[in-house]
């Protein structure tokens, strides 16, 4: 029984952190157009600098997730400046990201 209890406490737990984790894509598309896109392109563009990479090819990698983009973004890149960026742009612009994962060129 206790070990029942714990397992609904942990679920419920980990519902609670991942809901809170939540991003808006479109709110993050707009902050990656006005912040990000001076390096990268954020659609379907090149990117304006050709040593960044798209978000586009970012989001398509093997393996990508929320996660491996959180710790990318919050990792120090020496060809990258170091953006302070709040908490729920960060999110909303993983959830961005993420959104591109599969599309065709064409698309946003």
């Amino acid at each position: 029984m206790r070990l029942l209890l714990l397992s609904v406490a942990l679920a419920v737990a980990t519902s609670a952190r991942a809901a809170e984790d939540v991003g808006d894509p479109q709110a993050g598309f707009e902050y990656a157009k006005e912040i990000c896109s001076v390096c990268h392109g954020i659609s379907a563009e090149k990117s304006p600098l050709p040593k960044a990479t798209r978000f586009r090819e970012v989001a398509d990698r093997p393996g990508i997730t929320g996660t491996a983009l959180r710790v990318w973004m919050e990792t120090s890149h020496p060809t990258m400046p170091n953006i302070i960026i709040e908490k729920q742009d960060m999110l909303n612009v993983i959830a961005y990201m993420l959104s591109l994962k599969g599309r065709d060129a064409d698309q946003r």
